[in-house]
């Protein structure tokens, strides 16, 4: 009213010119809120961006012109194309700036001319960013047997360098790809390499503890630096370049950092570098570190949160600053181009920027969780975020940042405001390369194997690079550097490779071939007290050494005319250029020897005294090695130390032969290796004996539980059996077996970890068995992978979980089978009526006096619902099938509160029935007898008398250590005869076990493994004769796959048989050999602390045999969570494991992906046959039939 009164609201009229009045204009729109205005505004950007993209997402204005503004249509925004006189012009003294609207950046013809003209050009018009569009893959060499983390250039961008977990650091020719050198002396995984700021050193860091430095001119070792008590995690040379001293700074997994002082002038290094210790707690790591661009300060980041800044302008470095404004593990530092500013990025999700100013360290903090535009997406908090690399520009503009979820965040450096959301990536991204001149530009690659070029301007995908490898899936690349004129860059993989990027001409590296090595990449080398290495069959250094030969992975020397690659013999003679075969003195396979020089063609020329040492060393060589295993086969297994060379008799030198006998130490680290296999590398072992030797001790806590063991089948305890289709899990019971664990202390269990805590769990769940392992005691658990079973179709989710269990006294079983409860369920029990119950092979008798839930918080569960008496006056809970009713005709005792025993015929009616096709197309009677048969006429082959009995603990009393099933022909014999298997799938499963139990206890690849899988497939094959003949049809009534779609039995059979092949490649691969079997919880107790549900290969080829994976994506479930446990546990990027995981997971993703297309396929078929038969059927329909209807 105040309003109106000082005529501060101007009149309104209205269409008929009748003056409104304000106040009545309000009461008829009460409805309109006061910030009505500003939500209108707000809605009106997104919905013309939906229409119309604006030229920078996310930015949100009112005023905006061109395509950023409100008022803009599609016709209005069409591309504009500049003319030659507008590039020309110069706007206050420089060349304009391209309009918003420009369609492309303007000709280069243009663009010269007017340079020509005015004499200057903006960097983006003679440079536009699509130029980066022309860059291609000149050359993928396959240099190195491993994994390769380390690629670097020199600052003359002309020379590459590798460092690969194989222990070697290659250098490589930029323009052609040639291999120069191989730097041997490492004698374990190369963790970082640097080259210094002269360009004459290069620096190499080692798993083995060990920084070598050695000179670039000629591959020569300067130093070998000893400083650290781990793993070297990071070094770096100082840029500083004042005077003739320099630093190395080198970062350790032992928590400490330390300046090597070198002098620039006589290259001399301090052995006794500045050591700072910065373990807070055991454990602690400092796991990165970066120069400022002047060098006079260091930024490190460690596991314990906290970030130091060491200052290096005075005489001796000293830490200035600690920061530990981060929450979790910091993952990387990267100090900015141009000033003292530094990026840290860290597990708690957050990327913090910080600048020196007014005497403290300041940050921007960014959230990894903020999304570009809030107004409709708001921020990502559903998912726990967490950096994995940070980078700057070129111009320190902006940071990027690589995150968890595979997409790359753009960010103002000064403001901290995201600009730019980079997707494209399908796992996670450890490699952010920014362009060494271009601030445009930036490069990132990560293991899903696309390495991908960007504009960072504008925030769009320049290029994009696959490293596909044929026959292998895609290489998970691991690091990625731009040379110094932005020309080339390079990449490595997990498979070995080396990639080289550039433009131009690729012909250059036509003349090359894929493989490259040389033929003493491998040898064996000799250590002195300074780990300085001679080459053992030589004994020269090195770099002394002839001009080796170029060859392949396999050892093979290449054609002449890639000889000449080789630095040295680009001169030489044709003859000079065929290397020189022996044999060795086995027999066994070829040698490539070292070919001196020769200065002469004449063939008759005497041998050098050099060729004759090198003949009558490796003959030493052979003999020594020749009698070392003849004694190693008496005494047992011997091991090596490091520096054992590589040769072992009877094997060839090949690149590939001598890396697969190598140590373990030079080609995983022993705590990776350990963490998934328990096997101890020995000699061959002779049929008919074991790993162990014979050693004394009591041994009978080890022994495998009778309920495990026994071959007469019994009602309770419950032993699972493979194939149990229908099993009844009761919550209640689980926890209370955990609760009697824990009081007991039977082993180590962790409540948290329990599938309740994990799952809503309802009191019972019907579930089915689909994994089986044992693991070694005490006590000997039973482990169990259960799927969940729709209640109403009976069909498999795709949920599951598992649990561990044995056999306790006073602990009730929780697994309960269908047919065991469903006949319970029916009998109703009422109170008075009496019941008996078998305990210890006797009839006890009470009466029931109520049902009443056992706890209240279950009241529909039927475990323990029974109060009962006993005749003796006692009450106790019961279930209902641990009570059966009383006979006309049983045996009454004679005393009340007595028992009587049970006869045999009553244990017979108490246990499973089979039910139809369990047995394939025989009875359970007819095919035991048959399998019977089969097993007599194996026992008298000489093949099977390993396998006829149980092994005998007093000859081999570690057996049972290692193995915590054991099984033999005559105890699946005795099983057969009492029907104690439920179902054929249960039998076939323990027959496998003869061949999975000598492949734990043995070699590999001993004679009594291979019996064992000859006699394991020999009565498999038998037992499964018939049940090939099963065949099921397509409109059958048979219950369909956990999808709900029901495949035919030959199509499916051939489905499973390509899960079956693929699944055969995977463990004859090389890189499957941690994955095989089940991890030893013994030397990794921590392991089930953070893996809920282990996996392995042999699980899944038990559950693939057991016809347990009813379509593929089941089998590729499994498999894929062996990867993810992997990465979980061993989360370590550069160690082998890691490594192998992924190269074995993208092999497998290679080809599940056909053999799930194909399955898919195959449902929707014979869902298009079912409708056109069921349309088929009611057009058949008589016409009488019709006419009524």
């Amino acid at each position: 009213r105040r309003r109106v009164s000082f005529q501060l609201i101007p009149k309104r009229w209205s269409w008929d010119c009748k003056h409104c009045r304000f106040l009545v204009q309000v009461t008829l729109n009460q409805h309109i809120p006061a910030d009505y205005l500003l939500r209108v505004c707000e809605q009106l950007g997104p919905l013309i961006d939906q229409h119309i993209p604006p030229s920078v997402p996310g930015v949100c204005t009112l005023l905006g012109t061109g395509r950023q503004s409100l008022l803009r249509t599609a016709n209005g925004c069409n591309y504009t194309v500049w003319n030659s006189s507008a590039v020309a012009a110069l706007h206050r003294g420089r060349p304009p700036e391209p309009p918003l609207n420009a369609a492309r950046p303007p000709n280069i013809v243009a663009v010269t001319r007017a340079r020509q003209t005015t004499g200057t050009s903006r960097f983006g018009h003679a440079l536009p960013s699509s130029t980066y569009q022309q860059m291609k893959m000149h050359r993928r060499i396959l240099g190195h047997l491993s994994s390769v983390y380390c690629v670097a250039f020199d600052r003359t961008g002309r020379r590459i360098f590798t460092g690969s977990d194989d222990c070697l650091v290659k250098i490589w020719a930029t323009d052609d790809g040639r291999l120069l050198s191989t730097l041997r002396g490492h004698a374990a995984e190369i963790s970082d390499m640097t080259v210094n700021y002269e360009n004459t050193l290069i620096a190499s860091a080692s798993c083995d503890k060990i920084i070598r430095i050695w000179c670039l001119r000629t591959c020569a070792p300067i130093t070998v630096l000893q400083g650290h008590a781990a793993s070297i995690t990071s070094i770096q040379f100082s840029p500083s370049v004042l005077g003739s001293s320099r630093i190395l700074a080198s970062t350790g997994a032992d928590g400490m950092v330390c300046f090597w002082q070198w002098n620039a002038l006589t290259m001399k290094f301090n052995d006794h570098p500045v050591k700072f210790t910065e373990r807070s707690r055991p454990g602690v790591q400092i796991s990165c570190c970066s120069f400022s661009c002047g060098g006079m300060f260091l930024a490190t980041g460690s596991t314990d949160h906290v970030i130091r800044v060491y200052y290096l302008g005075s005489d001796a470095p000293m830490k200035l600053s600690e920061l530990d404004d981060h929450v979790d593990k910091v993952v990387a530092v990267q100090f900015c181009n141009n000033s003292d500013g530094f990026l840290s990025g860290s597990r708690d999700g957050t990327v913090r920027i910080w600048h020196y100013h007014q005497q403290e360290w300041k940050n921007i903090c960014l959230d990894m969780s903020v999304r570009l535009s809030p107004a409709v997406s708001g921020d990502d908090k559903s998912v726990k975020l967490v950096v994995t690399m940070v980078a700057w520009d070129r111009s320190d503009r902006t940071v990027i940042t690589a995150v968890s979820n595979y997409l790359l965040k753009v960010w103002n450096s000064y403001t901290g405001q995201l600009l730019h959301i980079l997707s494209g990536h399908d796992d996670e991204v450890f490699v952010l390369e920014a362009h060494p001149f271009d601030w445009r530009i930036m490069l990132s690659a990560g293991h899903d194997g696309n390495i991908y070029i960007w504009d960072l301007s504008k925030g769009y995908k320049i290029r994009n690079f696959f490293n596909m490898i044929e026959g292998q899936g895609h290489g998970a690349v691991f690091d990625c550097k731009f040379s110094a004129d932005g020309q080339h860059f390079a990449c490595t993989d997990s498979h070995g490779h080396l990639l080289i990027f550039g433009f131009g001409c690729s012909r250059p590296y036509e003349k090359i071939p894929d493989q490259m090595f040389f033929h003493t990449d491998f040898r064996p080398l000799i250590r002195d007290s300074n780990n300085y290495v001679l080459d053992e069959q030589t004994q020269q250094a090195p770099h002394l050494m002839p001009p080796p030969f170029l060859v392949d992975v396999d050892g093979n020397p290449h054609s002449p005319h890639f000889q000449r690659l080789v630095p040295g013999r680009e001169n030489c003679k044709e003859e000079q250029l065929i290397p020189q075969l022996g044999y060795m003195a086995n027999g066994d396979g070829e040698v490539v020897e070292q070919v001196i020089g020769q200065q002469t063609a004449d063939e008759e020329q005497e041998d050098s005294p050099l060729d004759n040492l090198i003949r009558q060393l490796q003959h030493q060589q052979d003999e020594r090695i020749s009698s070392g295993n003849q004694a190693g086969d008496i005494g047992g297994a011997i091991g090596s130390p490091p520096n054992v060379g590589l040769r072992r008799s009877g094997q060839v030198e090949g690149v590939r032969q001598m890396h697969n006998n190598a140590p373990r130490s030079q080609m995983a680290t022993e705590r990776d290796l350990l963490a998934w296999s328990r096997r101890v590398v020995v000699n061959e072992v002779q049929l008919g004996t074991f790993r162990f030797p014979v050693a004394g001790g009591d041994i009978d806590e080890w022994l495998p539980p009778s309920w495990i063991m026994e071959t007469v089948p019994h009602r309770s305890p419950f032993v699972p059996q493979m194939g149990d289709e229908v099993l009844i899990y009761f919550r209640q019971g689980h926890q209370a077996y955990v609760r009697a664990v824990r009081r007991a202390k039977a082993y180590s269990i962790n409540p948290q970890k329990q599938p309740w805590n994990k799952l809503e769990l309802r009191d019972q769940e019907s579930v089915k068995v689909i994994g089986i392992k044992y693991e070694v005691g005490p006590p000997t658990l039973c482990c169990l992978k259960l799927a969940f079973l729709d209640p109403l179709s009976g069909k498999m989710t795709n949920d599951s979980f598992s649990l561990k269990y044995h056999d306790m006294p006073d602990v009730i079983d929780f697994l309960v089978l269908q047919q065991f409860y469903s006949e319970a369920k029916e009998r109703n029990w009422q109170p008075g009526i009496r019941f008996r119950s078998i305990i210890d092979d006797a009839w006890w008798f009470g009466s029931v006096e109520s049902q009443q839930p056992l706890e209240t918080e279950y009241p529909d569960s039927l475990f323990q619902c029974y109060v009962v008496r006993w005749d003796n006056g006692e009450r106790e809970k019961m279930s209902p099938w641990d009570i059966e009713p009383i006979p006309e005709e049983a045996e009454i005792p004679l005393e009340v509160g007595d028992c009587v025993p049970v006869t045999e015929e009553e244990l017979q009616s108490l246990l499973y029935t089979p039910q139809e096709g369990e047995w394939g197309l025989h009875t359970q009677e007819e095919e035991c007898e048959r399998v019977i048969g089969a097993i007599d006429q194996l026992l008298l082959m000489d093949m099977a008398k390993a396998f006829s009995f149980p092994v005998d603990l007093k000859v081999y009393p570690l057996y049972c250590t290692v193995v915590a099933y054991p099984t033999d022909l005559s105890t699946i014999r005795r099983r057969l005869t009492n029907h104690f298997y439920r179902r054929i799938s249960a039998l076939m499963w323990e027959v496998r076990y003869i061949e999975h139990n000598a492949r734990t206890f043995n070699e590999p690849q001993s004679p009594i493994v291979a019996a064992a899988k000859t006699v394991t497939d020999v009565l498999l094959r038998f037992i499964g004769y018939t049940l090939h003949k099963n065949d099921v049809d397509v409109d059958s009534d048979t219950p369909g796959t956990s999808t709900g779609h029901c495949v035919s039995n030959a199509s499916n059979s051939d489905i499973i048989g390509h899960c079956r092949e693929l699944l055969r490649r995977l463990i004859d691969s090389p890189d499957s050999e941690p994955f095989r079997q089940p991890v030893d919880l013994f030397a990794y107790p921590d392991y089930r602390d953070i893996i809920d549900t282990p996996m392995d290969l042999g699980s899944v080829v038990e559950t693939l045999a057991a016809g347990n994976y009813d379509n593929p994506m089941e089998f590729a479930k499994d498999i894929r969570l062996i990867f993810t446990n992997s990465k979980a546990y061993t989360p370590n990027k550069k160690s082998r494991i890691y490594s192998m995981t992924l190269s074995l997971s993208a092999f497998f993703e290679t080809h599940i992906i056909s053999i799930i297309s194909d399955y898919k396929s195959a449902v929707q078929s014979q869902r298009r046959s079912r409708q056109r038969l069921s349309c088929s059927k009611r057009l058949q329909v008589s016409p009488a039939t019709r006419y009524k209807t």
